[in-house]
């Protein structure tokens, strides 16, 4: 289970670094063109916001084990934000009518993001009742 967990996570990191990345720094047109039909319904500060929300999660994902001082509580945080952020993905593309493969993509997207919140939630919190036990018998 926790390989699959490990393999949603990083591709939750690559999705959402990389598309964010895009809506932070990539023309309007040019993300229209590409696909992402969705964004002509939106402000340009609401697509960039929406971007760097995005990429801030894929940090959140993976900076807590690249700086060991940072808490692993972040990661729950992170991937619990995405899956959020993800059904507002797919609210947008059910009520403009956008092709299934759109609802799918976001879909998928969405219950990653809650397996490896809930998941790594989890462990933060096993971790903390070690420390507190552990503590308390000292």
């Amino acid at each position: 289970m926790n390989k699959l967990i490990w393999t949603f996570q990083i591709l939750l990191t690559l999705a959402m670094g990389l598309f964010g990345l895009q809506k932070v720094i990539g023309s309007i047109p040019d993300l229209i063109a590409q696909g992402m039909l969705w964004i002509a319904d939106f402000e340009v500060w609401q697509v960039r916001t929406i971007g760097t929300l995005e990429v801030l999660g894929a940090l959140g994902l993976t900076l807590p084990y690249a700086h060991k001082k940072l808490p692993r509580v972040l990661v729950p945080l992170a991937s619990g934000g995405l899956a959020l952020t993800m059904v507002g993905a797919v609210a947008t593309h059910v009520r403009r009518g956008d092709p299934a493969l759109s609802i799918v993509i976001t879909s998928v997207l969405f219950v990653m993001g809650l397996a490896v919140a809930v998941r790594r939630w989890n462990e933060v919190k096993g971790n903390a009742r070690r420390v507190s036990t552990a503590t308390v018998a000292a």
